[in-house]
């Protein structure tokens, strides 16, 4: 291992720069010297653990090789067998992010998540990350937000279905994605309490959030 950019992306010693697949991090801002809560702990853990197996780390590669910015995509390894895309989760330093076709592991990964979530670690412990009810989401929120309501209207446009909840919220399911949701009835949602996980966008004054696979997307009881 060369260099370690923050907690989800480093360079190898042949300078190949590999994002690690199934979670996301805080952001450092490096030209803004600015960065979210928990960034520095998160790069700076990633440092020890790799300090920790002498810079040494196994690659499995998912379905996936290359990214859209041409990083190598891969899970990271131990040598030992540890999943160090798990020990981040489960220390709360990151949250679970699945972006198909790339999903190998992923119920560790989400397990992880939820342990760390259940006790409040970390990232888990901030305002942001927590469920917010579509009608309390800000109008200006924007980056990671989980998000629960009463699906009131269902709709399709040329590239997506949309999912619309109470307090003018949608979440989108891009039709290029619809193969990784063979199981979804979306027309059995109207009326369903749903939650939803991504990244949300504003358009035209409505948040949205775009859902990439089934397990951003579960009906509440």
């Amino acid at each position: 291992m060369n260099h370690v950019y923050d907690g989800d992306s480093v360079r190898l010693t042949n300078g190949t720069r590999v994002r690690l697949i199934g979670l996301d991090t805080p952001e450092i801002f490096w030209h803004e010297q600015t960065a979210e809560p928990y960034a520095h702990e998160a790069r700076d853990t990633l440092m020890e653990l790799l300090r920790d197996h002498d810079h040494r780390v196994l690659l499995v590669h998912d379905a996936e090789r290359k990214d859209r910015y041409q990083r190598t995509l891969a899970h990271l390894f131990t040598p030992d067998g540890q999943s160090i895309t798990a020990l981040l989760l489960r220390q709360g330093l990151a949250t679970a992010m699945t972006i198909p076709p790339n999903d190998w592991h992923l119920d560790c990964y989400r397990d992880a998540e939820a342990l760390a979530r259940a006790e409040a670690l970390k990232v888990w412990s901030l305002e942001h990350l927590e469920a917010f009810e579509a009608e309390e989401l800000p109008r200006d929120a924007e980056g990671f937000r989980i998000v629960t309501g009463e699906v009131v209207r269902l709709g399709q446009s040329q590239r997506a279905h949309w999912i619309n909840l109470e307090g003018d919220v949608a979440f989108r399911i891009d039709r290029e994605d619809m193969q990784y949701f063979p199981d979804l009835d979306i027309d059995a949602l109207r009326g369903e309490r749903v939650e939803g996980r991504g990244f949300v966008y504003t358009h035209r004054g409505q948040p949205r959030i775009r859902i990439r696979h089934p397990a951003d997307l579960r009906i509440l009881e």
